[in-house]
């Protein structure tokens, strides 16, 4: 008998380590809970403190550590910097005055919604901009993800395979699209993937107009220029995956 089985039958025993282990996860979910008032109490003040203080207003949300200096940087998560970055929920309505940003930057977060939670977001961000304000989306772009089962694989596309099933697929036995392509839907929290089409489509559901298509890094707007830093440590496969818009707010 192991000596795991020998302590299951101490009387007692196996009751008093499920009450202390409940006792954990309650404690933990207590914590929790108070840290989750807690960055919804402060964040009303620092909104307001940022609003008087910046006469251009940038937000970004789901900014996690990528934080923009002149911006209102806002996650779910404060990712340990909770004096930088403002609690806000992009599937809720936004904390924030109508007509009161000029632009709104997000990368690699409107995946993570559903379709109809990302509409959302999107009519939230133009309700917050000011007319003229624009829209910045970074996300996985669909089409590139299908453009890997193309028969002739262009050499970025198999190196973008081989990288991608090494780096996030553990049990893969080739390199094969259909693994990588599964483990981007899976994985990650993602819940919806946009190609150009959809995400112009919802761009301009949300009120937008003149959607334009950029590359990573680049647009027209200064203020947009540079403000992508997802999975700097493989830029080249970041801008293989990723697809830029910009619209604007009539």
């Amino acid at each position: 008998m192991s000596t795991r089985e020998q302590l299951k039958r101490v009387p007692g025993l196996v009751l008093l380590v499920r009450t202390v282990r409940r006792g954990r996860i309650a404690a933990g979910r207590s914590l929790e809970d108070a840290r989750f008032l807690a960055g919804r109490v402060g964040r009303h003040k620092r909104i307001e403190a940022y609003l008087q203080t910046h006469s251009e207003r940038r937000l970004q949300l789901g900014a996690g550590s990528n934080l923009h200096e002149g911006w209102l940087n806002t996650d779910v998560v404060d990712f340990k910097r909770k004096n930088e970055v403002v609690y806000l929920d992009a599937r809720q309505h936004f904390p924030l005055p109508d007509n009161s940003f000029d632009a709104v930057f997000t990368e690699h977060m409107i995946e993570h919604l559903t379709y109809a939670d990302g509409l959302a977001c999107l009519r939230e961000c133009h309700r917050v901009l000011r007319p003229g304000g624009r829209v910045r989306i970074a996300t996985p772009s669909l089409s590139r993800l299908v453009a890997l089962y193309e028969e002739q694989q262009s050499e970025l596309q198999q190196r973008y395979v081989r990288w991608a099933t090494d780096s996030f697929v553990e049990h893969a036995s080739a390199y094969l699209p259909g693994f990588v392509v599964n483990n981007f839907f899976r994985n990650w929290g993602h819940e919806f993937i946009y190609d150009e089409d959809t995400l112009r489509h919802a761009l301009e559901a949300a009120g937008f107009v003149d959607v334009e298509k950029y590359v990573v890094g680049e647009s027209e707007d200064p203020a947009l220029v540079g403000l992508e830093r997802h999975m700097r440590s493989a830029a080249e496969f970041n801008a293989y995956e990723t697809m830029v818009l910009e619209a604007r707010r009539p």
